[in-house]
């Protein structure tokens, strides 16, 4: 193989691997049962941690601590693993 094909196949190499990790950053549409806690986190029943993210509902959910919520929105994971969800519609569950 030349040179020249071995650069083209690594720069089309990377790009493949680009777009697939960012499809897996990427942002999906779920909803999630949990209790908020203080720190401004949604707990759910299995354990996993979601940071609520800061949008318009931010405030409205973060008031019900240590309450059962049902949230509706985007996740996104971070670089780091971290979950998280900007909030599209929520309702109160206890």
């Amino acid at each position: 193989m030349t040179r020249g094909k071995r650069i083209v196949l690594s720069i089309l190499f990377t790009l493949l691997m680009a777009a697939f990790a960012g499809n897996i950053l990427a942002g999906e549409n779920i909803t999630i049962v949990g209790v908020v806690t203080d720190d401004g986190l949604i707990v759910d029943k299995s354990g996993t941690i979601y940071e609520i993210g800061e949008n318009d509902n931010f405030d409205a959910v973060s008031e019900h601590t240590e309450v059962k919520v049902e949230v509706k929105g985007m996740v996104e994971v971070t670089e780091g693993g971290n979950k998280i969800i900007m909030i599209e519609s929520f309702r109160v569950l206890e």
